[in-house]
């Protein structure tokens, strides 16, 4: 059903924003420690989390066969792929602010079409591109500098 569609559509674009708006009011308001610090804690905890979860899950397997048993080429690329993405996000929100993460994410939908027409063949139809055009032209309008003068 379309209406629904555009009511989930509606509704996660609304969500998102919000979240993006307080996250960044977050942490941007409460700099009693570095970003590089509040990185550590949560890493920290996270592998605590991972070491107890090995142990209690996967101990035995990992004692006969090792801890990277059946860690293929694509899973090294998986890990390699989220570990940078976290770095991309780290960096997005120190220095970025919401508007430019939605600019973002939208350019990274675009770029995710077009190499998956080129790479795979996939057909998009013209109301892809139409978006595509709106995703430029908003990006081009939040980032110029002197648009007045340059306008006709």
């Amino acid at each position: 059903d379309t209406t629904k569609g555009v009511i989930a559509t509606l509704g996660i674009a609304v969500s998102s924003g919000l979240a993006g708006v307080y996250t960044e009011k977050v942490i941007k308001a409460q700099r009693k420690a570095s970003v590089a610090r509040q990185n550590y804690s949560l890493a920290y905890m996270q592998v605590q989390l991972a070491l107890v979860s090995l142990v209690l899950l996967d101990y035995d397997m990992i004692r006969d066969k090792g801890l990277f048993q059946n860690f293929t080429n694509g899973a090294f690329l998986s890990v390699l792929n989220s570990a940078i993405g976290g770095l991309v996000v780290a960096a997005v929100l120190k220095y970025a602010d919401a508007v430019l993460k939605g600019y973002a994410t939208a350019v990274s939908v675009v770029m995710t079409g077009l190499l998956s027409m080129a790479l795979f063949g996939t057909k998009l139809n013209a109301l892809y591109f139409l978006g595509i055009v709106n995703v430029v032209c908003a990006v081009l309008l939040y980032s110029g500098k002197n648009l007045d003068k340059h306008a006709c």
